[in-house]
């Protein structure tokens, strides 16, 4: 059997729970899907049988589903992260959680307890840490990049620039938070500091909201209340200067573009393509046609796979490198302030 697994959430709108279901399965008998816990038993029973999971506790009480499970995967919306963390904490489970961690809508000092809490094992899904191009991107950093210079990220999507998308529970301040810079941001933000070392001291940015009005959700709500589209840029604690653009109505995927005294590093995740072009510390770049571009391309679901694996790790007590609860909410109390300066 293994170690048994929880999830919570079993939304359909981006799937996250069918791609977590699907990095725990992969993992060749270390575990087994035990409960689904989500708001109705319907959506639990869809869950499983897109899955072709049998013997599995249904249920919508999370308390029911601490009952049964070693461990809890939490791909709730962002208003339920911290609260649901903290009972299943409080249970002796280890948890995987989805981003971002929802400070902005967690009641306040519960973040702080949480940390507080020793024995607490917290991971953080920054699920784009397990792909094989960010691998090979910080390996290259640390081989060769010596200080940096100047990073450039961007991050987005185009499901929600179609005006006929109904409003969802993103859209709204009290379910989500900020918009497209807490969902995309923290991804950013979190490649940054894995791959490049590079750790915002300070920021500043700009929001916007350019579909302020939706179709109505299930409750008549149509007025978008956080934001499309986010621009910042700051300082990292070791100099570095850092841009970031965040959409989510109009931008392909991940880019990455990192510059210093060992040459210029590009990378594209979704497309799993990177570029390096070496420069001499104390010299010139060299001529650029010896630019080197990388293919590593790979399914999705090996993200999730890896990420699986090492949360799996964390439950067994085996040395795992993972984004500590500690390390997002540092990370997520920077996205507040930016949130909070913006608007």
């Amino acid at each position: 059997m293994g170690i048994r697994i929880g999830i919570v959430g079993a939304g359909t709108t981006v799937a996250i729970a069918d791609r977590h279901v699907e990095g725990f399965l992969a993992q060749e008998g270390r575990c087994t899907v035990a409960a689904v816990c989500s708001r109705t038993l319907e959506g639990c029973r869809r869950l499983c049988i897109r899955h072709g999971l049998d013997g599995v506790r249904m249920t919508t009480r999370l308390e029911e589903l601490l009952d049964v499970v070693d461990a809890v995967v939490l791909c709730t919306p962002n208003q339920f992260h911290l609260p649901y963390t903290e009972r299943a904490v409080e249970r002796g489970k280890a948890v995987l959680l989805e981003k971002p961690l929802g400070l902005q809508t967690a009641p306040p000092g519960q973040a702080e307890r949480l940390l507080a809490r020793r024995g607490a094992r917290v991971m953080v899904a920054y699920v784009y840490r397990y792909t094989a191009v960010v691998g090979r991107l910080r390996a290259l950093l640390r081989q060769r990049m010596g200080r940096v210079y100047l990073a450039q990220a961007s991050q987005g999507g185009t499901r929600l620039a179609d005006p006929a998308v109904p409003l969802e529970w993103r859209m709204r301040r009290s379910a989500s938070g900020s918009g497209a810079l807490g969902d995309f941001g923290s991804h950013l933000l979190d490649l940054l500091q894995y791959a490049a070392g590079v750790e915002l001291a300070e920021a500043a940015g700009y929001g916007g909201t350019f579909l302020p009005n939706r179709r109505p959700d299930g409750q008549g709500n149509t007025c978008v209340e956080n934001d499309d589209a986010f621009v910042f840029c700051g300082r990292g604690t070791g100099g570095a200067l850092c841009s970031v653009s965040v959409s989510r109505v109009g931008l392909d995927g991940i880019h990455l573009c990192i510059s210093g005294e060992g040459g210029l590093l590009r990378a594209s995740v979704e497309e799993g393509v990177l570029t390096y072009w070496p420069k001499a510390p104390d010299g010139p770049y060299a001529p650029e046609g010896e630019a080197r571009s990388e293919h590593l391309a790979e399914p999705p679901g090996l993200r999730f796979a890896r990420q699986a694996a090492a949360f799996l790790d964390l439950v067994e007590g085996r040395p795992v490198e993972y984004c500590t609860l500690e390390q997002a909410v540092h990370l997520e109390r920077l996205l507040t302030r930016l949130d909070q300066s913006a608007q």
